[in-house]
């Protein structure tokens, strides 16, 4: 019997050690997931759809150094309606807008690229376009008018397709990072409760070992 209940304390105080040093494994797990869930991620700094003006004219050919002084005013009068069903209800710059205007293919082809930008984004998107035909327009003001035609009309074609290209890059990137929250926080709910468990364990142990504690005394 003595053999026994020396067996049956050793095991308990195996269990309990064990259960310890589990708890406090489970704790600092604990402690690593809630930082991880307070510091953003990487990816949030990837979420960034921004593109730079002058990024997109420096992705063109053609140097830029002979037509840095050159500036002109965009034509600001009455001009017909433009339709492009994705940007109704929207304000469509006047650069802009006379581009649409003297080349009626760009009005689908820009119905076509808003149909890829996010709703609350489309104003931003259609403004920072327009400059994107001022700047074109100023840098190849000396140009021949074909070649200028052709310029402005690669500079927002290279606009659309890094910004449509950046937009989808940051909606993958925010996915990624609620993904990860979700892990995090579906990680600390089974930690939390394996932590329960185990805090209920050893309250139960610790009961079995002052109860064999009074038994043992009581029968001395």
């Amino acid at each position: 019997m003595k053999l026994a209940e020396r067996l049956e304390r050793r095991l308990l105080g195996t269990a309990r050690a064990l259960c310890l040093v589990a708890l406090v494994a489970a704790v600092m797990a604990i402690t690593a997931v809630i930082f991880a869930l307070a510091v953003p991620g990487k990816h949030s700094a990837a979420a960034d759809s921004s593109v730079s003006v002058a990024d997109v004219l420096a992705s063109l050919p053609g140097s830029e150094a002979a037509n840095d002084a050159i500036s002109g005013d965009s034509a600001n009068g009455s001009m017909p309606d433009v339709s492009v069903q994705a940007a109704a209800g929207l304000v469509i710059p006047a650069p802009l807008r006379q581009v649409l205007n003297g080349d009626n293919a760009s009005q689908p082809l820009l119905n076509a690229w808003l149909g890829n930008v996010p709703l609350p984004d489309r104003q931003q998107f259609l403004n920072k376009l327009s400059e994107v035909v001022t700047r074109a327009s100023q840098h190849a003001a000396t140009w021949e008018w074909d070649d200028r035609e052709r310029y402005v009309a690669s500079a927002m074609n290279q606009y659309a397709r890094v910004k449509i290209e950046r937009i989808a890059a940051a909606e993958r990137a925010l996915e990624v990072a609620h993904d990860r929250s979700e892990q995090f926080r579906a990680s600390l709910g089974t930690l939390l409760a394996l932590t329960g468990f185990l805090t209920l364990l050893l309250v139960l142990i610790s009961i079995e070992r002052n109860t064999r504690h009074l038994r043992v005394e009581r029968n001395n």
